[in-house]
């Protein structure tokens, strides 16, 4: 039954609006959309001067002409979060408004003061919340059961009082359990919150969102909060619970634009001082976010949520001691209550710190064992481990104490499903898979997991304590679900240390699969980062741990790389040891992301080159013994990390030129030398530079004359553009000059071999053209240019095995099709090549295992390299792909006989 219910679940998501495809951009808006029903309201002919100040303030349009009563001022206060405002001092506002502002700063006796023997339900809402924050948790739980009727039809007398007690019920939540029908009932009163009071009224908005996040419905909650803003363009908590989302899909601009936005809305915003910091500790930069924090301390922003957040950036530092004070400091400030221990317990579970993490999460049950988040983050890290039966004790407890919470209902569904798969157990590795057409993919992986183990475990000199747990998940929705509980993710599969999860490289409907791809060259980086986690106990840096397993793929970098390495070395691009890990956690252009994980593989490439491969290995051991990077490096290596830089740099000057990048002299050195050489090319080029520097003159010139900032509009520093010519391609005579003098010149020769293609037109090469080709490929050989104008050529020719090797630099930089290895199979056949045949088969059939005649040619080629074992795995494929051919039984038949029969 969980089953199906799971199944109707992703295949409902699958269809909505996705937070990761159409609706990703617009997430956190750049701006709020406008309203037009509000724009309406406030033009209503009816209204007072008064009235239409206060629907202003209400709606965040205010300006500091409206804001002439201490009500609206208050108001306006509360919405910019401004706590320590001196209108809270005003005695003629309500108790309620005073002690929210109170709540805000997280001075809970004090507001509690205020509001203790207030009997309006905003007032109780506000000592609800201030009696759980002091631990005084059964008074808490009075206060909201007071306000409880006001959820019923008819009862409440405004729209306020009704989001007055759906706060109440929110704090009740976490401390008893509570049933679907209960939250139902508090969303069903926010509803009419609208509409019987005010079909404008934004905090029932933004209370039904808020209940909508903490209970995981984010295809619901995103939407309300859009709508919130629409309402109330500078609610910071609207802004705020955006961003907190975005950081739980990985969306770190996103999480940026909301941080942006808040403070755009009042300069050093508490909740953007608070954003910041969770943002910082999920790009694991604890440093930034001990300053984001300290700041907000000097500002006197030293909430509960302020100090837990200090203690995780502590945690995320590995600094137990300090770790430890900032959470007698949250204790001192909200005794008993279990945020700090939670908090902290789900930054150590990012960190796959799962033993120090589950002790945390015990510790927030502990303190509110009714809260259901702190055992649904427990089950979330054992799902993580490995460990299925915790994982289900903490998620069927949390269900049970809140059976609206949609994570733990995905993760639950989830365990039912992986309960129900089947089984591979290698000497290394636990494969399990969805019972049906994936045992197919499942049944090629434990021969090469294993061999694959041997590698990386060599390479590393470490292997994990236990076999670690590969999960191949059907498609990507049930993917998702088993790395974050949710139903989205950027990635096709991710290590949690002792677990990885991969999705079935396979073609279908893009809302459930993301294409072929090379499952092993993603689990070999995958299980390094096993490797290399279980080696450092997760202590390894960010830039190294994914620059050793982009290293283990094994592949050389596409061209595309190269060209990218080349370019960052050329103009002074390339990260530093100081700022690599910024690439990954806080990337500032658009390829810093993939330039970190490229030179991070370049760096550790010379490091094994130039320090032998046993200094990476040494490094390893170093960060698990708690050593920091800074002292790390110069011990394993014997160089300081400025060495080492310098170093680096010099290697990739000389690999740049190796790839056939940097040659001397430049192509613009030649071009210009022919320039010079040439009076009509030279009397062209100064024409279009006069023309070019009098027009650009011009409209510098313009831009000067109108008021505004020169470095502002772009004119101070601004480089002189170069002249707008038409540069004349070198004929044919030029470049078999520069070709006599420069036989190896890279440049000349791609020049050299375009010219002649375009002049052949669909005629046939002659062999000089096939010998320039050559000559081009060993000048520049990271250019897939060469190779695929040779292997095209070469297999309409009389001798069609000449293609191969051409095929190969192409098949093995390859991730996603497998045309290149299938062609290889076919022409190694040809040639009597059976185990080649055979080899290049395989790799066609990991990329796709679904497709039947491609298992039907390798099961034949299998059989003419007499490997009659690899012949049975694909014929039994054939059994499960198409079921109703009797010959594929008949062939597994005939198969196993012979094999019974060899001796």
């Amino acid at each position: 039954m969980r089953r199906a219910i799971l199944t109707a679940l992703l295949a409902l998501i699958a269809v909505a609006p996705s937070a990761h495809g159409q609706a990703q951009a617009q997430l956190v808006p750049d701006a709020p959309a406008a309203n037009e029903a509000v724009a309406t309201s406030l033009n209503a002919a009816w209204l007072t001067d008064d009235e239409r100040r206060d629907l202003r303030v209400f709606h965040g349009l205010w300006d500091g002409r409206d804001l002439d009563t201490a009500a609206r001022r208050a108001m306006a206060a509360l919405t910019l979060e401004d706590w320590s405002s001196d209108v809270f001092g005003d005695s003629t506002l309500p108790a309620a408004v005073r002690a929210e502002a109170l709540l805000g700063a997280g001075r809970f006796a004090d507001a509690l003061a205020l509001v203790e023997k207030e009997t309006d339900p905003e007032a109780v809402a506000v000592r609800c919340e201030a009696l759980a924050w002091l631990g005084r948790t059964d008074d808490a739980i009075a206060a909201a059961v007071a306000l409880d009727p006001l959820l019923d039809e008819g009862t409440a007398k405004s729209a306020g009082e009704i989001v007055a007690a759906a706060r109440a019920a929110m704090v009740r939540g976490r401390l008893e359990p509570r049933t679907t029908a209960d939250w139902q009932r508090v969303l069903d009163a926010l509803g009419r919150a609208r509409s019987a009071f005010d079909r404008l009224y934004w905090p029932a908005v933004l209370t039904e969102a808020e209940i909508l996040v903490e209970k995981h419905h984010y295809e619901v909650a995103i939407p309300a909060l859009h709508q919130v803003l629409s309402l109330q363009p500078r609610s910071g908590r609207a802004w705020r619970l955006l961003g907190e989302l975005a950081i739980r899909q990985f969306d770190f601009d996103s999480a940026e634009r909301a941080v942006t936005a808040l403070n755009r809305i009042r300069t050093a915003h508490p909740s953007a001082s608070i954003l910041s910091a969770r943002l910082d500790i999920a790009r694991r930069d604890p440093d930034r976010a001990i300053e984001a924090l300290e700041r907000a301390f000097a500002r006197g922003v030293a909430t509960p949520e302020a100090l837990a957040l200090r203690a995780a950036a502590s945690a995320t530092q590995f600094d137990e001691t300090t770790t430890a004070t900032w959470l007698a400091a949250f204790e001192k400030a909200a005794p008993g209550h279990p945020l700090g221990a939670f908090i902290v317990g789900e930054t150590l579970a990012d960190l796959r710190q799962y033993d120090a993490a589950a002790l945390s999460l015990e510790e927030a049950i502990r303190r509110w064992p009714n809260w259901a988040d702190p055992r649904i983050a427990l089950g979330a890290l054992e799902t993580q481990t490995g460990r299925d039966e915790k994982a289900r004790e903490a998620l069927t407890a949390a269900t049970r104490l809140d059976p609206f919470d949609q994570r733990a209902q995905f993760f639950l569904l989830l365990l039912d499903e992986l309960a129900s798969y089947a089984r591979i157990e290698s000497e290394h590795f636990i494969i399990r898979y969805q019972p049906g057409r994936d045992e197919v993919l499942a049944k090629l992986m434990p021969d090469a997991l294993d061999a694959m183990h041997k590698v990386v475990a060599t390479r590393f000199g470490h292997e994990p304590e236990r076999k670690t747990v590969i999960d191949l998940m059907p498609d990507h929705p049930k993917f998702a679900v088993r790395i974050t509980g949710m139903p989205r993710i950027h990635t096709i599969a991710a290590c949690t240390g002792p677990v990885i999860a991969i999705e079935v490289s396979r073609e279908g409907p893009r809302t459930k699969h993301l294409g072929t791809f090379d499952w092993l060259k993603v689990l070999r980086h995958e299980y390094t980062h096993t490797i290399t986690l279980s080696q450092t106990k997760n202590r390894i840096p960010h830039w190294l741990t994914e620059a050793a397993a982009v290293s283990m793929e094994l592949t050389p970098r596409d061209y595309s790389t190269c060209q990218m390495l080349a370019r960052e070395l050329a103009t002074g691009g390339l990260f530093t040891l100081d700022t690599i890990n910024w690439g990954f956690i806080r990337p500032t252009r658009p390829h810093d992301r993939p330039l970190a994980y490229a030179q991070g593989a370049w760096m550790v490439q010379y490091m094994n080159e130039r320090f032998g491969p046993d200094a990476l290995v040494k490094l390893l051991d170093l960060y698990a013994g708690g050593m920091p990077e800074s002292r790390a490096m110069p011990e394993a290596l014997g160089v300081s990390r400025a060495e080492f830089e310098r170093g680096f740099f010099e290697y990739a000057k000389d690999q740049v030129r190796a790839w056939g990048f940097a040659p001397e002299p430049s192509m613009e050195a030649l071009m210009r030398e022919r320039r010079d050489a040439d009076p009509e090319l030279r009397a062209m080029y100064d024409t279009a530079l006069h023309a070019t520097l009098v027009e650009t003159a011009g409209a510098i010139s313009e831009q000067i004359g109108r008021p505004g900032n020169a470095k502002r509009d772009g004119i101070a520093g601004a480089e002189w553009p170069r002249p707008r010519i038409a540069v004349t391609p070198p004929d044919d005579a030029t470049l078999a000059a520069w070709l006599e003098r420069y036989p190896d010149h890279p440049d000349v020769l791609e020049l050299s071999v375009r010219s002649r293609m375009r002049s052949m037109g669909d005629g046939k090469p002659d062999e000089a053209t096939l010998a320039l080709l050559e000559r081009y490929a060993k000048a520049r050989p990271v250019d897939p240019y060469p190779h695929r104008l040779l292997a095209k050529l070469y297999l309409t020719s009389d001798d069609p095995s000449r293609a191969i090797p051409h095929l190969a630099e192409l098949d093995i930089r390859e991730e996603k099709e497998n045309a290149y290895a299938i062609e290889i199979a076919r022409l190694r056949r040809d040639a009597g090549d059976t185990a080649g045949a055979l080899t290049s088969i395989e790799r066609a059939v990991r990329i796709n295992a679904y497709d039947p005649a491609l298992r039907e040619l390798a099961a034949a080629m299998a059989v003419e390299a007499a490997r009659l074992d690899r012949a049975l795995v694909h014929i039994e494929a054939l059994t499960v792909l198409e079921p109703d051919a009797v010959q594929h039984r008949r062939r597994l038949e005939r198969v196993k006989e012979l094999m019974s029969a060899k001796p």
